[in-house]
């Protein structure tokens, strides 16, 4: 069982307002160990093809390799470390595929054996706190993603799109610092059925009310009794070092669409300090009623029922 922590709802007092829930104990998930497994296997032949000067299979190796790992950057149970591991093995391995493409080496086959013990221990929680390659050998590459029809190919630097990877991608080319991921999985509402076409806006505000970020999720996947159902992903395009600085909340904005009225209506809202963010952990927040007061001083608990928003956070460094 769990409860969120209560904020006092009178005359604009508030307190913490998130309740992290320990990481459930155990060891690889099955998914994850099979990747791992699959992925050594992989690599090592891919290895294997460029010691021997194999360019043309050494290539397709690579850049096979390079999308299957960019896809699964975006799986709810890749933690913060493993997503900013992955994000760099993506790229080394573009940028050995590039190389031999264009014969201009800007990362050698020397320096890709160092990655061989990287995905060895790659989601068994033993990953090395240094990666062993300099970013300066790799930042540069095109990174190679999949097509939602399976074709592997390279990404435009100013391609967009709406899936995981574009968004981390755009995220990643933008902001200087840390990058905040939000997974929004499902909010408690006693009505959730009743709802056409909801999302929630999530919103990055200052000390002083001013918007510093805006994004939507898509609309809800699914909606149940009393749950409506989202396990979307939103990445932050501000810093987390810059959110710090300019004292900044987060909001969260439950919004569906009225077909009398032809508009879209906020329902409810939910906010977290940043000293509330936890990193890897489920998070439940208070739903409060509408307006969203960006100040924080109006705080009416939407229900008395034991409703919250659920979410958890993934940062990756750039």
């Amino acid at each position: 069982m769990f409860s969120a922590f209560k904020r006092s709802s009178s005359s604009g007092g508030y307190g913490g307002g998130g309740y992290g829930a320990p990481a459930a104990p155990g060891g690889i998930s099955p998914e994850k160990e099979q990747l791992r497994v699959q992925w050594v296997a992989q690599f090592n032949k891919a290895q294997q093809h460029d010691s021997w000067g194999q360019i043309v299979e050494a290539q397709d190796a690579y850049k096979a390799m390079a999308s299957q790992v960019a896809a699964k950057q975006g799986m709810p149970s890749i933690t913060s470390k493993e997503k900013d591991i992955m994000n760099r093995l993506s790229l080394c391995l573009s940028a050995r595929e590039q190389s031999l493409t264009t014969l201009h080496e800007t990362i050698s086959a020397v320096e890709m054996k160092s990655l061989a013990p990287i995905f060895e221990v790659l989601f068994t929680g033993r990953e090395p706190e240094a990666f062993p390659i300099d970013p300066s050998r790799y930042q540069s590459a095109m990174p190679v993603r999949p097509s939602e029809k399976g074709e592997i190919i390279c990404a435009d630097a100013e391609e967009s799109g709406t899936t995981d990877w574009h968004q981390q991608q755009a995220a990643l080319r933008t902001v200087r610092g840390t990058v905040v991921c939000l997974r929004i999985d499902k909010i408690g509402l006693k009505d959730a059925q009743e709802y056409i076409d909801p999302f929630i806006r999530v919103i990055v505000a200052d000390s002083s009310a001013n918007i510093l970020d805006s994004r939507d999720t898509a609309v809800a996947s699914d909606r149940r009794a009393t749950h409506v159902v989202f396990n979307q992903q939103v990445y932050l395009n501000v810093s987390l070092e810059d959110m710090t600085k300019a004292g900044a909340a987060i909001f969260f904005e439950f919004n569906h669409y009225k077909p009398k009225k032809k508009k879209v209506s906020t329902r409810c809202w939910a906010f977290m300090e940043l000293s509330e963010l936890k990193v890897d952990e489920e998070m439940v927040l208070e739903i409060y009623h509408k307006p969203t007061d960006l100040k924080k001083k109006k705080l009416n608990l939407h229900t008395e029922k034991p409703l919250y928003l659920h979410l958890y956070a993934t940062h990756v460094k750039n």
